[in-house]
């Protein structure tokens, strides 16, 4: 009889157990519901087991009958946002409470890399630090960051990081979305209500990865990628199997190969070893410096006295971000390393391994795609004690290619850069989720086929849209300036990728663009002024959405008029008026060094206005002469008599410097419809 009793007893816990309702990491503790809306909650539990939703703020309980699937859902009817936290009891027979819930605003923030882009991350950290210290004073900012995968075909659920909502803090913060975090902010700290952002993004992608397929038929040139996806959903698991083995091979044959390794032995990494003959790097510093567009492995030492003091103790050290992958050693012993390549690096080194005086740091960087290295923050860069005493270990190190890689294996499960598959795995498991809005900020990854992202932005919008069953507000950030400056007027592939996005826009209800032309750098695609890229998206939607009297964006070009020998420019959203505002202490990153010296930007940064062009019949552009006259600008040039056209900002990166009055930049634009370098590119 007892056998029996504790055999009755353990079925019965399965039975729980196998009861217990399943949610989505959108339903976690800590979580946000919008605000005022009947908002979907759903899961799975055993087929026909009857399910119970009751939110603590109107004790009203909502109740479904679980599918043959074992699928369920209900939607709730939300109060007013306000600070007040609430709990949710979702039930099969076992509760399942939810706590610290509260009812706000949320948003989805999706893009590529500079979406990505952490609080604490780069060279951003030396400007974010006093933030991030400060996270936890904005409790009711909560958080939802979205593990990247990708999927061959819609899927109903996702992972998260921290295995779901977490409140803002230092430990949550700085690892989150900098745009998503500030623009989340900036709206929480307006509203005086809760705000949850929600982070699905994905460095390095195209559009077209995260749209449907149903959106994407109507484009001929997707076909091959459509099919290509079809044929690959069915054997997933073999399929990463395959690139497993493909990957632990290559692996493989990059240890053997590598000059600095033999078998598990790092030889450039003995303190011993003879670095005399290895070129020096200033760190941080992207590689490609030296190896302009070389991937592989590289290795990385620097001499470090250590004060006698520390020996036998235990050290921290920081080398901030390294990008791809990175084995780290102190004196020819491992202490450390990672692969998330956005991932500030920190390990302790136990005090067994430290002895005063002079020790070898050897870094060997594993970079197999884009730029890589040790290019995060000076500040970052440190060996510390226990009691805080530090040794800067920014400054000058050895370097050293060991090995060029010309190709990697790439996963079909896992490469972000096929069409569809974000879409099917970060987007469709939200929906439908109750929000109030995206923004987004991609577009560089695009901007060969500029033309063409005209229709593939506006067609994105609607199929998120037709997903949701709603036409909620979407803002883009347009893209900022980056590469080198162009002294001489021309077409320019970013250039129209921002008209794209511009174009897009104003084909559709509820969009709107933030204008980063000025937050750009010349030398790096991730420029680090993310705070005013969350700041301008947020007035965007306090304008539009939440009624706020502000302005919401800078100078837009409404019209204009031909006179003799010059054109008139008529702007709207000139706020207290037109101004010229130079970079100042942002225009060597903003412009590059090189460029300094250049009669473009030391006009822009005398405060002449600049950024202008002109040009007549002949369609051959040259630098204007500006003037302000109230919220018009006379635009002219001694070389083209009889003017026809007028382009602003209209390069990769523009030396360009209008602005209101408020600080906000003016919209690169252009009057011609002249064939560009991209149209007809697919």
């Amino acid at each position: 009889m007892k056998h029996l009793a504790i055999i009755l007893a353990a079925l019965a816990a399965c039975v729980s157990l196998e009861a217990e309702v399943r949610l989505s990491p959108l339903f976690t503790d800590n979580m946000v519901f919008q605000q005022r809306v009947k908002a979907p909650v759903w899961g799975k539990a055993s087929p026909g087991a009857t399910v119970t939703v009751t939110p603590s703020w109107n004790g009203k309980t909502y109740s479904c009958v679980a599918g043959a699937d074992g699928k369920w859902s209900v939607k709730i009817d939300t109060p007013k946002g306000s600070y007040k936290r609430y709990s949710v009891t979702i039930s099969d027979g076992e509760p399942l409470t939810l706590h610290n819930v509260v009812v706000g605003e949320v948003w989805i923030c999706s893009g590529q890399s500079n979406m990505e882009m952490p609080v604490e991350s780069w060279r951003a950290v030396r400007i974010n630090k006093n933030d991030i210290d400060r996270a936890s004073e904005y409790p009711f900012l909560r958080l939802l960051y979205v593990t990247k995968t990708t999927g061959m075909s819609p899927r109903d659920r996702f992972d998260a990081e921290n295995d779901g909502w977490t409140e803002s803090a230092p430990k949550t913060a700085r690892a989150f979305s900098a745009v998503a975090f500030y623009f989340g902010r900036a709206l929480q700290k307006e509203l005086k209500v809760p705000v949850g952002v929600i982070e699905t993004c994905w460095g390095g992608t195209v559009i077209e990865a995260w749209m449907s397929e149903e959106a994407l038929k109507g484009y001929p040139e997707m076909a091959p990628g459509l099919e290509r996806v079809r044929t690959l959903a069915p054997a997933e698991t073999d399929r990463e199997l395959t690139f497993k083995k493909e990957m632990a091979r290559f692996v493989e044959q990059a240890r053997k190969d590598d000059k600095g390794l033999s078998g598990d032995n790092p030889l450039w990494a003995d303190p011993a070893f003879d670095d005399s003959s290895w070129k020096t790097m200033i760190l941080p510093e992207k590689v490609q410096k030296l190896w302009p567009g070389i991937n592989g492995v590289y290795w990385f030492r620097k001499e470090v006295e250590i004060p006698t003091g520390w020996a036998g103790k235990d050290l921290t050290l920081s080398l901030g971000p390294v990008d791809d992958y990175d084995d780290t050693y102190l004196d020819g012993v491992y202490v450390g390393g990672d692969s998330q390549w956005n991932k500030a690096r920190e390990y302790k080194v136990p005090g067994k391994y430290v002895k005063g005086g002079r020790s070898v740091l050897c870094v060997r960087v594993t970079d197999d795609h884009g730029d890589g290295g040790l290019y995060g923050a000076a500040d970052q860069m440190f060996l510390e004690a226990p009691d805080g005493q530090r040794v800067p270990l920014d400054g000058e190190w050895k370097v050293e290619l060991s090995l060029s890689f010309e190709t990697r294996p790439v996963s079909p499960s896992r490469e972000p850069n096929l069409t569809t598959v974000l879409y099917n795995a970060m987007i469709n498991p939200l929906v439908p989720f109750a929000m109030k809005g995206a923004i987004w900020y991609q577009g560089e990854s695009n901007a060969g086929k500029a033309y063409r992202y005209r229709d593939l932005m506006r067609d994105m919008i609607l199929d998120w849209r037709r997903a949701w069953g709603m036409e909620f507000p979407f803002y883009i950030t347009q893209i900022a300036n980056y590469h080198p400056v162009s002294p001489v007027p021309g077409e320019f592939s970013w250039a129209e990728l921002r008209e794209a996005q511009d174009h897009a826009s104003r084909t559709l209800e509820k969009t709107g663009i933030a204008c980063t032309i000025d937050l750009g750098e010349a030398e790096d695609v991730h420029p680090v002024r993310k705070r005013e890229v969350g700041d301008r998206l947020a007035l965007l939607a306090l304008a539009r959405d939440y009624g706020r009297k502000v302005v919401e964006a800078g100078p837009e070009y409404e019209s204009y008029s031909i006179g003799q020998g010059y054109i008139r420019i008529k702007f709207s959203s000139v706020g207290s008026g037109l101004k010229v505002i130079p970079s100042g202490s942002f225009a060597e990153a903003r412009y590059g060094s090189d460029a300094m010296d250049s009669e473009l930007v030391r006009k822009a940064e005398s405060g002449e206005l600049a950024g202008f062009q002109i040009a007549g019949a002949d369609k051959v552009w040259h630098w204007a002469d500006a003037r302000i006259e109230g919220d018009e600008v006379f635009v002219s040039s001694p070389e083209v008599p009889h003017p026809l056209a007028v382009r602003y900002g209209w390069a990769d990166n523009p030396v360009c410097n209008l602005f209101n009055s408020e600080g906000l930049p003016a919209y690169p634009f252009r009057t011609d419809d002249w064939p560009g370098v991209t149209q007809g590119v697919l």
